[in-house]
């Protein structure tokens, strides 16, 4: 967890005014990698195929480079995803939550007010209590903090249930109060 002082440091030009950090985090790398690992059962099977098929000496390079590129790249995959990862910060504030990044990752800012978000949190559990932290449907799918069905997450957060308490209880205490007369 990053300290909230040192968060809203790092998020004073994108916090309104008078609005409180509650809880700010980085992904948890180890989660990243846990959930990727799956690239490597691929690449490195497909560099040793590339290697045995360079040294018997019998297919042309036209074909070695590409599949030697491809293998390359779902090695190195996870790593990339860790080094984007060390530019985010996941921020609860009293008024809603923050995906930032620092450039040059697009988009740089995402943000869903509490009175957007859905109504129940689904967290899913990527090991270790680490996982994936759901809390707004809506969204392009082509943002790269949503899945398949447009649902917004802080991906690979350390502590995802810890995190949704926290969430809950920032939403609750902005929610206003109504009177027995039915009148904000």
């Amino acid at each position: 967890m990053i300290a909230p002082r040192q968060a809203a440091l790092d998020l004073a030009e994108i916090l309104q005014p008078n609005e409180q950090v509650i809880w700010a985090e980085r992904p948890d790398p180890f989660s990243t990698l846990r959930t990727k690992i799956f690239l490597w059962w691929v690449g490195v099977p497909l560099t040793f195929a590339v290697f045995g098929l360079f040294m018997t000496g019998k297919v042309s390079s036209g074909i070695l480079v590409p599949l030697g590129m491809f293998a390359f790249a779902l090695m190195a995959a996870p790593f990339v995803m860790l080094l984007e990862n060390a530019f985010a910060i996941y921020a609860i504030t009293d008024r809603r939550a923050l995906i930032a990044r620092r450039p040059p990752a697009r988009p740089p800012l995402v943000s869903c007010a509490f009175d957007e978000m859905d109504d129940d949190l689904e967290v899913l559990e990527t090991g270790g209590g680490a996982g994936h932290l759901y809390f707004a449907s809506g969204f392009p799918t082509k943002m790269r903090d949503t899945d398949y069905t447009g649902k917004l997450a802080f991906r690979d957060v350390a502590k995802a249930h810890e995190v949704a308490r926290l969430l809950d209880q920032a939403r609750a205490k902005a929610k206003p109060v109504t009177k027995s007369g039915g009148q904000p």
